[in-house]
């Protein structure tokens, strides 16, 4: 699955980028990943 989010970089400046994950049966949401980093549109 994928969706678009808010995340925190080591730095601490917050971004938006698009995740993907891996959902188990019963467990939930497993291994997030950052595929990539959106530019901000001004």
């Amino acid at each position: 699955m994928k969706g678009i989010a808010e995340v925190r970089l080591s730095d601490g400046a917050i971004t938006r980028a698009e995740i993907h994950w891996f959902e188990a049966h019963g467990i939930g949401k497993r291994n997030i990943k950052v595929k990539h980093y959106l530019r901000e549109s001004s």
